[in-house]
């Protein structure tokens, strides 16, 4: 996996960036971190990301996904055990989001119903800035900023120069800004539709594409949680959303129509 590194000595900076993970770039800032200790922590993050995306790639016959996906007997299929510690998040989510969120792709978490096949798309970039949550935390870095793809952002105690991580929401079809989130060890994940992505997120109960022009918008403390509920929320009718909310009580969400 390419990555660029930079480190700023006054104030401490380091910034990593990977123009292509998971199909987007990321960008770390991480404050008050000695350089050696930054390049170490950034270089294992780097490893294991690429480890996760050679496995979870559905697109690339060589992955574990994929030749999951392909085989007859989906029983006894030897798992890693990342990607089972993804699955077994992944049934939790599904009970969580009442089958709104599913990894089998409309299969209700059986992989042994014919068809069913892996898709962790919805849950990859929040599992991946978990780790790296996890990492700084373990490093002694208490402020640090991460964007994934703009759809996938934390920001860990505060920007050098406030009391925060701002970040804007723009609406995709006007360049409006559409919301402004104050992050302080809180992430910010976004789903929806643009107007040259339409259509990626899937209703598992129909099968059919999601089209509408709107936006969802959830902050947590926990990244994996904030993007299941955002794709979550994307499907669900105001009565479910109802539920989802108190299911995920450390969440906030906003939905928006652009």
């Amino acid at each position: 996996m390419n990555s660029e590194t930079e480190y700023i000595a006054e104030g401490r900076i380091f910034h990593g960036f990977v123009p292509r993970a998971m199909g987007t770039k990321l960008d770390l800032i991480a404050v008050g971190a000695e350089a050696a200790a930054a390049e170490a922590l950034w270089t294992a993050f780097c490893a294991e990301l690429s480890a996760l995306e050679a496995a979870l790639n559905r697109f690339d016959p060589r992955s574990e996904v994929a030749r999951f996906n392909a085989a007859e007997a989906k029983a006894g299929f030897p798992l890693s055990p990342a990607v089972q510690r993804l699955l077994d998040l992944s049934r939790e989510f599904w009970f969580r989001t009442e089958g709104l969120f599913d990894v089998t792709r409309g299969h209700g978490m059986d992989l042994e119903e014919a068809g069913a096949t892996l898709d962790f798309g919805g849950i990859a970039k929040g599992y991946a800035l978990a780790l790296l949550r996890d990492r700084l935390a373990g490093a002694g870095i208490a402020s640090a900023f991460v964007n994934f793809g703009d759809s996938a952002i934390l920001g860990l105690g505060t920007h050098p120069y406030g009391d925060c991580w701002k970040v804007s929401l723009p609406n995709p079809y006007s360049g409006s800004q559409v919301a402004e989130f104050s992050l302080k060890d809180r992430a910010l994940s976004v789903s929806g539709n643009t107007p040259g992505y339409t259509g990626h997120i899937i209703d598992p109960r129909t099968g059919r594409a999601n089209v509408e022009r709107k936006l969802v918008a959830v902050t947590g403390p926990d990244p994996l949680e904030a993007e299941v509920l955002s794709t979550a929320l994307m499907l669900a009718d105001k009565g479910q959303r109802l539920r989802l909310r108190r299911a995920f009580p450390g969440c906030e969400s906003e939905i928006y129509t652009v």
